[in-house]
């Protein structure tokens, strides 16, 4: 995997906290599967606060997610969009690819930091 960017004790701490968020995501997927939409003009965008609280979800057109996803992401938490036919292990799947990149990006971290202290 070829990584690029920032690998400072920051961006390891963020890609923890993905992780640890993704949890949140895979734990409440009944909840965001049984609030997904009928209407296929709309998705279901599920919101974990920079808490790792579950903080709900919201409908939303699709015209609308490229505007709506920062917003509910502005106070430090994640947002997950899902369409109307996902199903519970579609929601844990994808938390749990979200859990495995961001622990990927911390094990790189880690390896370019131990690197760089041996030089």
């Amino acid at each position: 995997m070829t990584m690029h960017g920032d690998f400072s004790p920051e961006a390891r701490d963020a890609a923890q906290r993905k992780a640890r968020a993704a949890a949140v995501f895979a734990d409440h997927a009944e909840h965001i599967v049984d609030a997904l939409p009928v209407l296929n003009t709309h998705v279901l965008i599920a919101v974990v606060d920079g808490n790792y609280g579950y903080s709900g979800s919201h409908h939303v057109e699709t015209t609308d997610i490229v505007a709506r996803v920062p917003e509910l992401e502005a106070d430090g938490g994640w947002a997950m969009v899902f369409s109307p036919n996902t199903t519970v292990e579609d929601v844990r799947r994808r938390a749990a690819e979200m859990a495995s990149i961001a622990n990927q990006r911390v094990a790189a971290i880690d390896r370019i930091a131990a690197r760089r202290a041996a030089n």
